[in-house]
């Protein structure tokens, strides 16, 4: 029997004078599995997103996460029962090291305000978890180090760690490819893997090789519109995917 989804999404609608953004949008993600959002440039995909996690409040439309209605709690509410977007939560501090850039994330969780933060090192216990989710995350022997010294792969890698540390139930992803390699992409797909062993994962990404390696399903949007959702083969055998999106190549 399949699980409830711990994330549906009912008629999302976001307006931009005459632009639908999103155009009643319609989407499920299910525990422990990893659903990739494509589509065009210019598509939605950020938008959406940014309805998911909050940071937008949507024209009309429900949210529910673990069957419960969210749709009008706000980003750090929705943070504390588990739904976190990445990008948002986890922009990192450069000018702090990176053990207390999880320090942070941790007190952020626990319901501490900023203004109540201390740097990891007055905190043992504290100290002791971001080392853990650091040496995690591989980058253990960077823990001294400023955020701003690391390489762009590595800052990603970083943000990651800082989601990691909210304790995700669902963690949205935008992009995390952006910018990385073909060796620091491969670092941050063993991150993802790892991290889908206890959060499901919506997934952004234009890099269709890491998207049909990774996805358990995918959605795809364009012009604000999820036109086709189902598995990777599905996705690929879809001729108004393959019209819209993916092309020959892909098919």
């Amino acid at each position: 029997m399949k699980p409830s989804a711990i994330l549906q999404a009912h008629d999302l609608v976001k307006r931009y004078g005459e632009l639908l953004a999103t155009n009643h949008v319609s989407l499920e993600v299910y525990p422990h599995e990893i659903h990739a959002l494509i589509g065009p440039n210019g598509a939605g995909k950020t938008t959406l997103v940014t309805q998911l996690s909050g940071q937008l409040q949507s024209d009309s439309g429900e949210l529910f996460f673990e069957g419960q209605q969210v749709t009008h709690l706000s980003m750090h509410e929705r943070v504390q029962k588990g739904l976190v977007r990445s990008y948002q939560i986890t922009r990192l501090f450069k000018s702090m090291t990176c053990l207390d850039n999880i320090a942070l994330a941790l007190q952020a969780k626990r319901g501490h305000s900023f203004s109540f933060w201390r740097p990891a090192k007055e905190d043992r216990a504290l100290n002791d978890q971001a080392q853990a989710i650091l040496s995690d995350i591989g980058l253990a022997h960077r823990h001294s180090e400023l955020a701003q010294t690391l390489s762009h792969a590595e800052q990603r890698i970083l943000e990651l760690g800082l989601a990691l540390a909210t304790q995700p139930k669902l963690i949205l992803l935008d992009e995390p490819m952006a910018g990385t390699g073909a060796q620091e992409s491969e670092r941050i797909i063993a991150l993802i893997e790892r991290l889908n062993k206890t959060a499901a994962i919506l997934l952004i990404e234009h890099d269709m090789d890491t998207v049909f390696r990774l996805a358990h399903r995918l959605s795809v949007l364009v012009n604000g519109q999820i036109i086709a959702s189902g598995t990777p083969q599905s996705i690929r055998q879809d001729p108004a995917v393959i019209q819209a999106y993916l092309g020959d190549e892909h098919a």
